[in-house]
């Protein structure tokens, strides 16, 4: 029995080359080595594979036997090694990504067409989900999340952090006032996104700059698990939404939405690259994040970023 396979593609390396001193060349270890392997493969099996000489190695008969057994063996290994180092230098197959559905939308959509022109091997399947998919059962191969991550088995990335504030249109601002402080948020209609226990009540984090930040109740007349649910009612004029600074200035642009409390600052989101643990990513997940990431940086580079 072959204790080791790596015996035997030395020994096959040795005899294409003609010699340990080459096949240590090759393969980038001592000359040592290389004959320690090829005398070790020969204990293993039984028989003398090589005759050894000051000048020139020689195939026995058992040798020669043996090495035309294991040369398609052998190439067939190097011929993998370079399919798998043209896959990293060239990622290439179906990359599956799951993104928040309005996130997807209005963030990532944009970006498919610069991605593809710079890996075009790389096939896209997007999933756009209200709710966080399951990566194994799903097969999904990285998910763009907003917000915490309890699930610790995950790998998270962090892309960008995203500042949050109150916002509400003007027709809802004409009709009931603007809150004066984050006490009289109570008072008013919110818009908020859904969570696991309502019996615990519905609360937003606000502080303002180098305070610590505080928990100020709130009472929803409409609850959504999408964001862009929500911001359509907002701008509708239904009530106050805490949102991503980012997914409202083009409202506040055009003159639908206004800042309100602008000196309270919401919890920032961070929108981080998800992954199952893994000893190494694949090399499409690597280029795929990679993107990602070179975006951002571009993006918080120009002042007019958001």
């Amino acid at each position: 029995m072959i204790r080791d396979l790596n015996d035997t593609l030395v020994f096959v390396r040795v005899v294409r080359l003609g010699s340990f001193t080459a096949a240590a060349h090759a393969l980038q270890i001592p000359k040592t080595t290389v004959s320690r392997r090829v005398r070790e493969l020969e204990q293993a099996i039984g028989v003398q594979l090589l005759r050894r000489t000051t000048r020139q190695l020689s195939l026995t008969e058992a040798g020669a036997v043996y090495f035309d057994q294991c040369k398609d063996i052998a190439t067939t290994l190097e011929h993998a090694e370079l399919a798998v180092h043209q896959l990293r230098d060239d990622p290439r197959g179906w990359l599956r990504v799951t993104v928040p559905y309005s996130f997807g939308v209005s963030w990532f959509s944009p970006l498919v067409a610069g991605f593809r022109q710079a890996y075009p091997h790389i096939r896209l399947e997007i999933l756009a989900s209200h709710v966080p998919l399951d990566l194994v059962g799903e097969e999904v191969d990285v998910a763009l999340r907003l917000g915490a991550l309890p699930d610790s088995s995950l790998v998270a990335r962090r892309l960008a952090s995203y500042a949050t504030g109150i916002y509400a249109a003007p027709e809802y601002i004409e009709r009931h006032g603007l809150p004066a402080t984050p006490d009289e948020l109570v008072q008013h209609r919110t818009l908020v996104l859904h969570q696991a226990r309502r019996d615990v009540g519905y609360v937003w984090p606000l502080r303002k700059a180098g305070a610590k930040m505080r928990s100020y109740r709130v009472e929803p007349t409409i609850i959504a698990n999408d964001p862009a649910l929500l911001k359509d009612a907002l701008c509708a004029g239904e009530g106050l939404s805490l949102g991503m600074d980012q997914s409202m200035q083009a409202d506040v642009d055009a003159g639908r939405l206004r800042r309100v409390l602008p000196e309270w600052i919401g919890p920032p989101q961070d929108l981080n690259a998800v992954t199952a643990r893994e000893h190494l990513p694949s090399p499409k997940v690597t280029a795929f994040i990679g993107f990602l990431k070179a975006h951002m940086a571009t993006a918080e580079a120009r002042p007019d970023s958001v």
